[in-house]
């Protein structure tokens, strides 16, 4: 990881999400920067049951206690894991909090057993996660769809 963040890695918290306020800014984030914002009115599910499913596991980035951003790990048992629906909150890109998500989330993950991380990358964040070690690599063309279509997937070995 690059050294100015990790100094700063500190001060930041990748929280399993689990208490009911936590949830809701989970699905707050989300709805917001996944769908709201690209015109996805009215279509997020906040009892999707992937989000609840033994497979997943959905985090909040916090700094000082405020939640920054969302992700949600999903362990296919395999050494593989899938990195799904990662958003920062618009007043707060641009500034780090990314890169940082991404290195605890590869920690978190490095801590289940798994060797390789995967994603469907929009296609506006391939530059972000060819920055933190990621790959183009076509892993699952089936996952494609919905709100994934356009998407460019990657992969990084852990």
């Amino acid at each position: 990881m690059p050294s100015d963040i990790e100094g700063d890695v500190m001060a930041y918290a990748l929280v399993e999400v689990s208490k009911p306020g936590d949830w809701t800014d989970f699905h707050a984030i989300r709805r917001v920067e996944l769908f709201e914002s690209k015109g996805r009115i009215g279509v997020y599910n906040d009892r999707h049951p992937d989000d609840y499913a033994d497979f997943a596991h959905p985090f909040l980035l916090k700094l000082d206690e405020r939640a920054l951003g969302t992700t949600r790990l999903d362990l296919f048992g395999d050494g593989r894991a899938a990195v799904r629906l990662v958003a920062i909150t618009a007043s707060e890109q641009g500034r780090g909090h990314g890169r940082v998500m991404e290195h605890l989330v590869s920690v978190r993950a490095r801590e289940f057993g798994v060797e390789t991380l995967l994603v469907n990358a929009a296609a506006e964040a391939v530059g972000f996660y060819e920055k933190t070690g990621w790959q183009p690599f076509d892993w699952d063309p089936t996952e494609l769809v919905s709100i994934a279509a356009s998407c460019i997937q990657m992969r990084k070995l852990l």
